[in-house]
């Protein structure tokens, strides 16, 4: 017997809250393509050869940018966002990455793990990236945790990068 039209509809629907495609991102590595990466430009910019990768989600300040510490002293918050991700996956590693889109510069945006870890995630929670909100809404979360400890930039001022690439 057929269900009725109201019935069906809340089946549809409750398949669908359920469904993978509903639930929250979670690493498929049968999607994943391997980068062994070739440059770090800055925390959210890297090169596989001559591929160039935007990290999803996430937003880190510019090399030339300048931050305060908790005392006011001037540091390059820049320099030190790229440098905790050096030391994060170190030179030379290989990223398995996803392709989610591609930005007005032709760089790939994707999410891509080292060792299993979310580089984004890993970024935003040190305090050295932000949440870029106007793409994504992923890291959020991540980006309040840091901000209530202080970590990364969030120890001082600084201007959010989209801010400071505005004004520089």
């Amino acid at each position: 017997m057929p269900f009725p039209n109201a019935m069906f509809g809340m089946l549809v629907m409750s398949l669908l809250l359920i469904s993978p495609i509903a639930q929250p991102y979670a690493a498929d590595a049968s999607h994943q393509k391997l980068y062994p990466i070739t440059k770090i430009t800055d925390a959210d910019s890297l090169r596989s050869g001559e591929i160039r990768i935007r990290l999803h989600g996430i937003d880190a300040p510019e090399m030339k940018q300048l931050c305060q510490d908790k005392e006011g002293r001037s540091y390059r918050c820049g320099l030190q966002a790229r440098t905790y991700l050096v030391t994060l996956i170190g030179k030379g590693a290989e990223l398995a990455c996803d392709h989610l889109d591609t930005d007005r510069y032709g760089r790939l945006v994707m999410r891509c793990y080292h060792q299993g870890l979310d580089i984004s995630a890993a970024l935003v929670r040190s305090g050295w990236a932000l949440a870029y909100r106007r793409y994504a809404k992923d890291y959020i979360a991540d980006e309040r945790e840091a901000k209530a400890r202080k970590a990364g930039m969030h120890q001082g001022r600084f201007d959010a990068p989209w801010d400071w690439r505005r004004q520089n």
